[in-house]
């Protein structure tokens, strides 16, 4: 019962009706609340996590950093906003457009390391969401600019996607610094790893496609 939130998160994501259309202005509107509420809580989040840590010392211990309320209850509210993030997924129904593979297998595999990340206590899911807070904060600014048209805010996107990719790269090479993690929490771990690697195999192969390859075929 305690891991029935993210099986009827994903479930509801993966169902939803896609169908539902919304006024032209209602949805511009919504588009713009969710995206700037969204940069604010990122930079809330790198902000508090940040200098808490700080404030605790860089240590590599079980429950080092989530003994402390301040960051125990960041956290939480990290993960809970992996929930809130399925709206990104639902504006594009909204707009008629089919979200590619990459990014419900991203809103899916989050809400779950998350869920397990905090119930477990695993304090390696401090320094993940510390660098997936401060990538939240740009690339929701930069869908921000790009839904307010602002001047070449777009010249931008393929960094925000090799952002992404060293990001994840970090989620297998931190667990390499715990040595006293229960058993429990190693597997935790190890399945953050493998949702990160696949997620770089899926960013890689979209960072090929999108820039990498359109380019060159333009060159030619």
């Amino acid at each position: 019962m305690y891991h029935i939130a993210p099986v009827i998160g994903t479930y509801a994501y993966l169902h939803y009706p896609k169908d539902i259309r919304i006024n032209a202005n209602v949805l511009f509107l919504l588009s713009i609340l969710h995206n700037a509420s969204l940069v604010v809580f990122s930079a809330w989040t790198f902000y508090s996590l940040s200098t808490s840590m700080y404030k605790y010392g860089l240590v590599f211990e079980p429950r080092h950093y989530l003994q402390h309320e301040e960051i125990d209850m960041a956290i939480f509210y990290f993960y809970i906003s992996k929930y809130y993030e399925y709206v990104d997924t639902f504006l594009l129904h909204l707009n008629g457009k089919t979200p590619i593979f990459l990014q419900k297998f991203h809103h899916v595999g989050a809400v779950i390391c998350w869920h397990l990340g905090y119930y477990y206590k695993v304090d390696s899911v401090v320094f993940a969401s510390l660098l997936n807070s401060l990538i939240h904060t740009f690339m929701y600014s930069y869908y921000l600019g790009s839904l307010l048209k602002i001047k070449k805010v777009r010249s931008i996107k393929p960094y925000l996607t090799f952002a992404q990719l060293v990001q994840l790269g970090q989620f297998p090479v931190v667990i390499c610094f715990y040595k006293n993690e229960s058993l429990v929490n190693y597997s935790v771990m190890f399945i953050f790893s493998c949702y990160a690697t696949i997620l770089i195999g899926l960013f890689m192969h979209f960072y090929w496609t999108n820039y990498i390859k359109n380019i060159s075929a333009k060159n030619t």
